[in-house]
Protein backbone atom coordinates (compact mmCIF):
# COMPACT_ATOMS: atom_id res chain seq x y z
CA UNK A 1 0.00 0.00 0.00
CA UNK A 2 1.39 3.44 -0.92
CA UNK A 3 0.16 7.03 -0.60
CA UNK A 4 -0.85 7.33 -4.25
CA UNK A 5 -3.09 4.29 -3.92
CA UNK A 6 -4.65 5.81 -0.82
CA UNK A 7 -5.21 9.16 -2.57
CA UNK A 8 -6.95 7.43 -5.47
CA UNK A 9 -9.02 5.28 -3.09
CA UNK A 10 -10.08 8.30 -1.01
CA UNK A 11 -11.10 10.32 -4.08
CA UNK A 12 -13.07 7.40 -5.53
CA UNK A 13 -14.84 6.96 -2.19
CA UNK A 14 -15.75 10.65 -1.99
CA UNK A 15 -16.81 11.08 -5.60
CA UNK A 16 -18.62 7.75 -5.88
CA UNK A 17 -17.03 6.77 -9.18
CA UNK A 18 -13.71 5.93 -10.80
CA UNK A 19 -14.26 8.26 -13.75
CA UNK A 20 -15.03 11.23 -11.51
CA UNK A 21 -12.02 10.39 -9.30
CA UNK A 22 -9.82 10.27 -12.38
CA UNK A 23 -11.02 13.67 -13.55
CA UNK A 24 -10.28 15.19 -10.13
CA UNK A 25 -6.81 13.60 -9.94
CA UNK A 26 -6.09 14.04 -13.67
CA UNK A 27 -5.76 10.31 -14.19
CA UNK A 28 -7.47 8.06 -16.70
CA UNK A 29 -10.32 5.86 -15.56
CA UNK A 30 -8.24 2.76 -16.31
CA UNK A 31 -5.37 4.05 -14.11
CA UNK A 32 -7.78 4.62 -11.22
CA UNK A 33 -9.20 1.12 -11.66
CA UNK A 34 -5.67 -0.33 -11.68
CA UNK A 35 -4.74 1.45 -8.43
CA UNK A 36 -7.90 0.25 -6.72
CA UNK A 37 -7.39 -3.31 -7.98
CA UNK A 38 -3.81 -3.45 -6.69
CA UNK A 39 -4.88 -1.99 -3.33
CA UNK A 40 -7.62 -4.61 -2.96
CA UNK A 41 -5.15 -7.34 -3.89
CA UNK A 42 -2.65 -6.15 -1.28
CA UNK A 43 -5.33 -5.99 1.41
CA UNK A 44 -6.92 -9.24 0.35
CA UNK A 45 -10.47 -7.91 0.23
CA UNK A 46 -12.82 -5.81 -1.86
CA UNK A 47 -13.33 -2.20 -0.84
CA UNK A 48 -16.21 -1.17 -3.11
CA UNK A 49 -19.58 -2.46 -4.19
CA UNK A 50 -19.99 -1.83 -7.93
CA UNK A 51 -23.43 -0.80 -9.18
CA UNK A 52 -23.81 0.45 -12.77
CA UNK A 53 -21.82 3.70 -13.07
CA UNK A 54 -21.33 4.24 -9.34
CA UNK A 55 -19.29 2.59 -6.62
CA UNK A 56 -20.12 2.36 -2.92
CA UNK A 57 -17.88 1.57 0.03
CA UNK A 58 -18.42 -1.71 1.82
CA UNK A 59 -17.53 -2.23 5.50
CA UNK A 60 -13.83 -2.76 4.73
CA UNK A 61 -13.82 0.35 2.54
CA UNK A 62 -15.40 2.48 5.25
CA UNK A 63 -12.77 1.29 7.74
CA UNK A 64 -9.97 2.11 5.34
CA UNK A 65 -11.43 5.56 4.60
CA UNK A 66 -11.41 6.46 8.31
CA UNK A 67 -7.77 5.43 8.62
CA UNK A 68 -6.77 7.18 5.40
CA UNK A 69 -8.30 10.47 6.63
CA UNK A 70 -6.16 10.24 9.77
CA UNK A 71 -3.08 9.43 7.67
CA UNK A 72 -3.55 12.46 5.41
CA UNK A 73 -4.33 14.69 8.38
CA UNK A 74 -1.06 13.61 9.99
CA UNK A 75 0.73 14.33 6.71
CA UNK A 76 -0.68 17.87 6.62
CA UNK A 77 0.43 18.44 10.21
CA UNK A 78 3.93 17.20 9.34
CA UNK A 79 4.12 19.47 6.28
CA UNK A 80 3.03 22.50 8.34
CA UNK A 81 5.52 21.74 11.12
CA UNK A 82 8.41 21.38 8.69
CA UNK A 83 7.24 24.49 6.84
CA UNK A 84 7.26 26.52 10.06
CA UNK A 85 10.80 25.36 10.78
CA UNK A 86 11.83 26.42 7.30
CA UNK A 87 10.23 29.84 7.79
CA UNK A 88 12.33 30.37 10.90
CA UNK A 89 15.42 30.31 8.73
CA UNK A 90 14.33 33.32 6.68
CA UNK A 91 11.57 35.86 6.28
CA UNK A 92 10.50 39.30 7.42
CA UNK A 93 8.92 40.56 10.65
CA UNK A 94 7.14 43.92 10.36
CA UNK A 95 6.97 45.85 13.63
CA UNK A 96 5.29 49.19 14.30
CA UNK A 97 6.09 51.50 17.20
CA UNK A 98 5.79 55.09 18.28
CA UNK A 99 9.04 57.01 17.98
CA UNK A 100 9.46 57.41 21.75
CA UNK A 101 8.99 53.72 22.50
CA UNK A 102 11.30 52.78 19.65
CA UNK A 103 14.03 55.19 20.73
CA UNK A 104 14.07 54.53 24.46
CA UNK A 105 12.58 51.07 25.11
CA UNK A 106 13.15 48.83 22.10
CA UNK A 107 16.81 49.03 20.96
CA UNK A 108 18.03 46.32 23.38
CA UNK A 109 15.20 43.96 22.43
CA UNK A 110 15.63 44.53 18.69
CA UNK A 111 19.39 44.11 18.97
CA UNK A 112 18.99 40.78 20.76
CA UNK A 113 16.52 39.59 18.10
CA UNK A 114 18.91 40.50 15.28
CA UNK A 115 21.81 38.77 17.01
CA UNK A 116 19.78 35.63 17.63
CA UNK A 117 18.15 35.48 14.18
CA UNK A 118 20.29 37.41 11.67
CA UNK A 119 18.56 35.52 8.85
CA UNK A 120 15.20 37.18 9.67
CA UNK A 121 14.82 40.73 8.41
CA UNK A 122 13.28 43.08 10.97
CA UNK A 123 11.42 46.00 9.36
CA UNK A 124 10.37 48.74 11.80
CA UNK A 125 7.81 51.46 11.04
CA UNK A 126 7.13 54.48 13.24
CA UNK A 127 3.96 56.50 13.30
CA UNK A 128 0.93 57.46 15.36
CA UNK A 129 -0.86 54.81 17.37
CA UNK A 130 -3.92 55.19 15.14
CA UNK A 131 -1.89 54.63 11.96
CA UNK A 132 -0.02 51.63 13.39
CA UNK A 133 -3.18 49.95 14.72
CA UNK A 134 -4.86 50.34 11.33
CA UNK A 135 -1.78 48.82 9.64
CA UNK A 136 -2.03 45.75 11.92
CA UNK A 137 -5.75 45.51 11.08
CA UNK A 138 -4.90 45.65 7.36
CA UNK A 139 -2.10 43.08 7.87
CA UNK A 140 0.52 45.56 6.67
CA UNK A 141 2.25 45.10 10.05
CA UNK A 142 2.69 41.88 12.03
CA UNK A 143 2.48 43.67 15.39
CA UNK A 144 2.75 47.13 16.90
CA UNK A 145 3.32 48.81 20.25
CA UNK A 146 0.60 51.47 20.62
CA UNK A 147 -1.02 53.52 23.34
CA UNK A 148 -4.61 53.75 24.44
CA UNK A 149 -7.27 54.67 23.47
CA UNK A 150 -7.84 52.08 20.74
CA UNK A 151 -10.50 51.42 18.12
CA UNK A 152 -12.41 48.26 19.20
CA UNK A 153 -13.84 47.80 15.69
CA UNK A 154 -10.44 46.81 14.27
CA UNK A 155 -9.59 43.12 13.80
CA UNK A 156 -6.79 43.49 16.33
CA UNK A 157 -5.99 41.73 19.60
CA UNK A 158 -5.00 44.30 22.25
CA UNK A 159 -2.67 42.99 24.97
CA UNK A 160 -1.77 45.24 27.94
CA UNK A 161 1.98 45.83 28.30
CA UNK A 162 2.44 48.34 31.12
CA UNK A 163 1.60 51.83 32.31
CA UNK A 164 4.41 54.19 31.39
CA UNK A 165 4.99 57.16 33.69
CA UNK A 166 4.69 60.67 32.27
CA UNK A 167 6.55 63.59 33.83
CA UNK A 168 6.41 67.39 33.61
CA UNK A 169 9.71 68.74 32.30
CA UNK A 170 11.13 72.25 32.20
CA UNK A 171 14.48 74.00 32.11
CA UNK A 172 16.54 73.23 35.23
CA UNK A 173 17.07 76.96 35.80
CA UNK A 174 13.36 77.77 36.00
CA UNK A 175 12.09 79.36 39.22
CA UNK A 176 9.89 76.36 40.13
CA UNK A 177 12.50 73.71 39.26
CA UNK A 178 13.65 73.46 42.88
CA UNK A 179 10.23 72.38 44.13
CA UNK A 180 9.93 68.75 45.23
CA UNK A 181 6.39 68.38 43.87
CA UNK A 182 4.19 70.59 41.72
CA UNK A 183 0.62 71.74 42.11
CA UNK A 184 -1.53 73.08 39.31
CA UNK A 185 -1.08 76.68 40.41
CA UNK A 186 2.70 76.43 39.85
CA UNK A 187 2.41 75.92 36.10
CA UNK A 188 -0.67 77.83 34.96
CA UNK A 189 1.40 80.64 33.44
CA UNK A 190 4.18 78.44 32.01
CA UNK A 191 4.12 78.20 28.18
CA UNK A 192 3.65 74.65 26.91
CA UNK A 193 5.42 72.80 24.12
CA UNK A 194 3.21 69.97 22.95
CA UNK A 195 2.65 67.33 20.30
CA UNK A 196 0.64 68.02 17.16
CA UNK A 197 -3.10 68.46 17.55
CA UNK A 198 -5.01 65.23 16.88
CA UNK A 199 -2.22 62.82 17.81
CA UNK A 200 -2.93 60.22 20.49
CA UNK A 201 -0.17 61.64 22.70
CA UNK A 202 -1.53 65.20 22.42
CA UNK A 203 -5.04 63.99 23.27
CA UNK A 204 -3.73 62.12 26.28
CA UNK A 205 -1.63 65.04 27.56
CA UNK A 206 -4.61 67.38 27.16
CA UNK A 207 -6.69 65.01 29.30
CA UNK A 208 -4.02 64.94 32.01
CA UNK A 209 -3.95 68.75 32.08
CA UNK A 210 -7.75 68.91 32.08
CA UNK A 211 -7.78 66.63 35.13
CA UNK A 212 -5.50 69.15 36.84
CA UNK A 213 -7.82 71.97 35.72
CA UNK A 214 -5.02 73.51 33.68
CA UNK A 215 -5.74 75.23 30.37
CA UNK A 216 -2.31 75.14 28.70
CA UNK A 217 -0.91 78.10 26.77
CA UNK A 218 0.62 76.13 23.91
CA UNK A 219 3.29 78.10 22.08
CA UNK A 220 4.92 75.33 20.01
CA UNK A 221 3.87 71.99 18.52
CA UNK A 222 6.20 69.21 17.39
CA UNK A 223 5.96 65.53 16.51
CA UNK A 224 9.60 64.81 17.35
CA UNK A 225 10.26 64.27 21.04
CA UNK A 226 13.91 65.34 20.76
CA UNK A 227 12.79 68.66 19.26
CA UNK A 228 10.46 69.18 22.23
CA UNK A 229 13.31 68.45 24.64
CA UNK A 230 15.60 70.85 22.78
CA UNK A 231 13.06 73.66 23.18
CA UNK A 232 12.61 72.89 26.88
CA UNK A 233 16.39 72.76 27.31
CA UNK A 234 16.58 76.26 25.80
CA UNK A 235 14.06 77.58 28.33
CA UNK A 236 11.28 78.18 25.79
CA UNK A 237 8.58 76.28 27.68
CA UNK A 238 7.56 73.14 29.53
CA UNK A 239 6.25 69.79 28.30
CA UNK A 240 4.81 66.49 29.46
CA UNK A 241 6.81 63.50 28.19
CA UNK A 242 7.35 59.81 28.97
CA UNK A 243 9.79 59.47 31.87
CA UNK A 244 12.00 57.11 29.86
CA UNK A 245 12.80 59.93 27.44
CA UNK A 246 14.46 62.11 30.11
CA UNK A 247 16.49 59.51 31.98
CA UNK A 248 20.27 59.62 32.05
CA UNK A 249 22.37 62.73 31.55
CA UNK A 250 19.76 65.51 31.22
CA UNK A 251 21.47 68.25 33.27
CA UNK A 252 19.59 71.12 31.61
CA UNK A 253 16.17 69.51 32.09
CA UNK A 254 14.31 68.93 35.33
CA UNK A 255 11.67 66.16 35.41
CA UNK A 256 8.96 66.82 37.99
CA UNK A 257 5.75 65.23 39.26
CA UNK A 258 2.46 66.68 40.44
CA UNK A 259 1.46 66.13 44.04
CA UNK A 260 -1.46 63.67 44.29
CA UNK A 261 -1.76 63.32 40.51
CA UNK A 262 0.52 60.64 39.02
CA UNK A 263 0.49 60.79 35.22
CA UNK A 264 0.92 57.89 32.82
CA UNK A 265 -0.09 56.29 29.55
CA UNK A 266 -1.04 52.67 28.89
CA UNK A 267 0.98 50.85 26.23
CA UNK A 268 -0.51 47.89 24.38
CA UNK A 269 0.77 45.23 22.03
CA UNK A 270 -1.42 45.04 18.93
CA UNK A 271 -1.52 41.66 17.16
CA UNK A 272 -3.69 40.45 14.26
CA UNK A 273 -6.83 38.76 15.53
CA UNK A 274 -5.94 35.39 14.05
CA UNK A 275 -5.81 31.83 15.37
CA UNK A 276 -2.72 31.14 13.27
CA UNK A 277 0.33 33.41 13.53
CA UNK A 278 3.56 32.18 11.89
CA UNK A 279 5.93 30.80 14.48
CA UNK A 280 8.80 33.27 13.90
CA UNK A 281 6.39 36.18 14.45
CA UNK A 282 4.86 34.52 17.53
CA UNK A 283 8.33 33.87 18.94
CA UNK A 284 9.38 37.48 18.43
CA UNK A 285 6.11 38.74 19.96
CA UNK A 286 6.93 36.65 23.05
CA UNK A 287 10.45 38.09 23.24
CA UNK A 288 9.12 41.62 22.82
CA UNK A 289 6.52 41.11 25.56
CA UNK A 290 9.10 39.49 27.85
CA UNK A 291 11.59 42.28 27.27
CA UNK A 292 9.05 44.99 28.10
CA UNK A 293 7.03 43.34 30.87
CA UNK A 294 8.66 40.09 31.99
CA UNK A 295 5.54 38.25 30.81
CA UNK A 296 4.96 36.18 27.67
CA UNK A 297 1.99 36.53 25.32
CA UNK A 298 -0.08 33.87 27.08
CA UNK A 299 0.41 35.59 30.43
CA UNK A 300 -0.58 38.93 28.91
CA UNK A 301 -3.75 37.31 27.56
CA UNK A 302 -4.56 36.07 31.05
CA UNK A 303 -4.02 39.57 32.45
CA UNK A 304 -6.31 40.96 29.74
CA UNK A 305 -9.02 38.42 30.55
CA UNK A 306 -8.74 39.18 34.28
CA UNK A 307 -9.05 42.91 33.64
CA UNK A 308 -12.08 42.28 31.43
CA UNK A 309 -13.75 40.29 34.19
CA UNK A 310 -13.05 43.01 36.76
CA UNK A 311 -14.67 45.60 34.49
Amino acid sequence: MDLQQLRVFREAAKSGGFTRAGAELRLSQSTVSLHIKRLEEELGCLLFLRARKRVYLNDAGRQLLEHSERIFSALRDAEMAVGELAKQQRGVIRLGSGATTLTYLLPRILGAQQKRHPEIELVVTTGSSEMLALAVHQQKLDMAVVMQPVDPSLAVEWLPLFREELVFILNAGHAIAEKRFLVAEDVREVPFISFHQGSAMRTHVDRELEALQIVPRITMEFENIEAIKAMVRSGLGAAILPACSVQGNQSAIRAMRFRDHPMGRDLLLALPRSSSIPRPIANFANRLAKGLTGKNIQQLREVSRDEGLRR
